[in-house]
């Protein structure tokens, strides 16, 4: 097997992998960023979603009237 790579030692297959991958294009580097963006986005809301639900059970969760906007007195009005 030695004889048939020549004379190509094996410290030079390793080198050639010690540099890393290729530099990535300029749409590559936008297509990364706005999928990180993306993805902290969606796990934003993944763990709001979470958070709401949890805490929903709460007594105080009828604070969540007043924070929406909509109060009892407004409601009485309308009738």
């Amino acid at each position: 097997m030695a004889e048939e790579e020549g004379d190509v030692d094996e410290d030079d297959v390793f080198l050639a992998f010690a540099h890393g991958p290729p530099p990535r294009g300029p749409l590559h580097r936008a297509l990364d960023k706005a999928f990180f963006i993306f993805l902290a986005f969606f796990l934003t809301l993944l763990m709001l979603e979470a958070l709401y639900k949890l805490l929903w059970p709460l007594p105080w969760a009828k604070f969540g009237d007043w924070l929406l906007g909509t109060p009892q007195k407004e409601e009485e009005l309308e009738l």
